[in-house]
């Protein structure tokens, strides 16, 4: 095949032609509704803050990053390390950024033209029946070129289609933040469930002292004839009581012990006892703390990203309902002679500019529409409860900061007493001026006091992690 080579003359007003409407697709019109944050009646601030600090040893102190250091326990900033890096929660969260991040890239290529380099040789021939001059013909047909496709971004489609894959490539970068703030809240609050079985055995393991050494004292007396061996029983079954409720407590520890194997994914793990009344406790949040914080939770950040990828797929619905225009084009050489393929005469070359615009599709694309406005509602819907659920959340952890703080100084004050208390009846009872009944009774006084300090003490330390993962991590010193 023969075609005149293109003058430059003409070659530039194609250039020109096509450049012209590239440029117009480009800057064309952007269907559907742009993205606008709702409005969310929120009070400005919490409430239920706490107002004052009355441990001195614990001033309050601005948020840092990394929230779980300000427990100051070495084994615990280890564990997390080892948890945010090896985690099989993290790496599909990780893995998950990567699909939307290809899907991403994948929507932004439709902004470009497609560029095809395309080549062939054919030898083909026909017999002398097939030939109307009854002569058989063989011919070579050779043939390279370039072909290209391009559609005019007119109304938009592409561009709210690259808005809606953004869009959700940030939702699923803050998903991966979101993950990695559930890890480092269970991690830190398994670990202080960890220390305070250490600290309810170190507990029960003085009771379990305290009853052995009266177990002797009652077994001395009745020796010498003082008591009945009633005292002896009450003694025994003091003793087996606390010794049985150690085992229990002991048990539960391996269990929480194994859990945080699990999400370290290290499976050798072994953690010697500590106690939870050694770690420091964290900073109370300053008063009248702002509810914009709630704009740091990558839950909420998520949800307001996956609203806004909804809002953008009903664009790219609107925009199906109108012409869709693109250009083609084709550049290249074919001859049947090969040895003048390269020869100027060989050139073949194409453009077109094509227009389709749907006139009746049976309802499928209004029905594509009404679906994208759906979906955007219930996207819309998710978002408020989102929002408002992370609201409660933070509200929730600051009346348990502040409760577990006001229960922590009355439950001290009952350990004190009881504990001094349990020291007299002992003492009463070497000398006989009280029987048996009152110690026993004076140390399980003791004994439970002594557990429910330590038990509210964890709830509290709990109750700070809860309050630092309700927050999206921390909040800001700074009024």
């Amino acid at each position: 095949m023969n075609a005149h080579r293109l003058s430059p003359a003409r070659l530039r007003k194609i250039k020109l032609c096509v450049g012209f409407l590239i440029a117009a697709g480009m800057g064309g019109c952007t269907l559907g509704p742009d993205y606008v944050r709702p409005e969310l009646a929120l009070p400005d601030s919490y409430r239920k803050a706490p107002t004052e600090n009355t441990d001195q040893s614990n001033p309050t102190a601005p948020f840092k990053k990394e929230w779980w250091t300000l427990f100051n326990d070495n084994q615990l900033d280890a564990l997390m390390q080892t948890a945010l890096a090896d985690n099989a929660d993290v790496k599909i969260a990780i893995a998950r950024l990567a699909q939307a991040e290809a899907i991403a890239k994948q929507a932004g290529a439709a902004l470009y033209p497609t560029l095809n380099l395309g080549a062939s040789g054919t030898r083909a021939s026909s017999g002398t029946v097939a030939s109307p001059t009854g002569v058989a013909v063989s011919a070579n047909t050779t043939q390279a070129g370039f072909s290209t496709s391009y559609e005019l971004d007119v109304w938009g489609r592409v561009r709210r289609n690259i808005e809606s894959a953004t869009a959700l490539v940030d939702a699923s970068r803050y998903e991966q933040v979101s993950v990695n703030l559930t890890l480092s809240g269970l991690l830190a609050n398994t670990y202080l469930r960890l220390r305070s079985l250490d600290a309810q055995a170190a507990v029960l393991k003085d009771s379990v002292i305290t009853r052995e050494h009266s177990l002797r004292v009652a077994r001395a007396k009745f020796d010498g004839g003082l008591i009945s061996p009633i005292d002896v029983s009450q003694a025994t079954a003091a003793l087996a009581s606390s010794q049985a409720t150690l085992s229990e407590v002991m048990r539960q520890r391996g269990v929480v012990q194994n859990q945080l194997v699990v999400l370290t994914g290290k499976l050798d793990l072994v953690l010697e006892a500590g106690d939870v009344r050694k770690l420091p406790l964290a900073p109370l949040p300053p008063a009248g703390l702002p509810s914009t914080l709630l704009e740091n939770r990558p839950d909420v950040n998520r949800a307001e990203q996956e609203l806004k990828a909804a809002n953008a797929r009903i664009g790219v619905a609107t925009a199906s309902l109108f012409p869709t225009i693109s250009l083609t084009g084709l550049f290249g050489a074919q001859s049947v002679d090969f040895s003048a393929f390269l020869s100027g005469q060989s050139a073949v070359w194409s453009a077109g500019l094509g227009l389709v615009q749907p006139i009746f599709s049976g309802g499928l694309l209004q029905g594509r529409l009404d679906f994208a406005n759906a979906q955007q509602q219930e996207t819309l819907g998710n978002y408020v409860k989102v929002v408002r659920g992370a609201f409660g959340e933070v509200s929730d952890a600051l009346v348990s900061v502040r409760q577990t703080l006001t229960t922590e100084e009355y439950l001290n004050v009952q350990v004190q007493a009881a504990v001094k208390a349990q020291s007299l009846a002992v003492l009463r009872y070497e000398a006989g001026y009280v029987d048996f009944l009152s110690v026993l009774d004076s140390q399980r006084v003791a004994n439970d006091a002594n557990l429910a300090f330590v038990i509210n003490r964890s709830a509290r330390l709990q109750a700070s992690v809860d309050l630092f993962k309700a927050l999206g991590g921390g909040w800001s010193a700074k009024p």
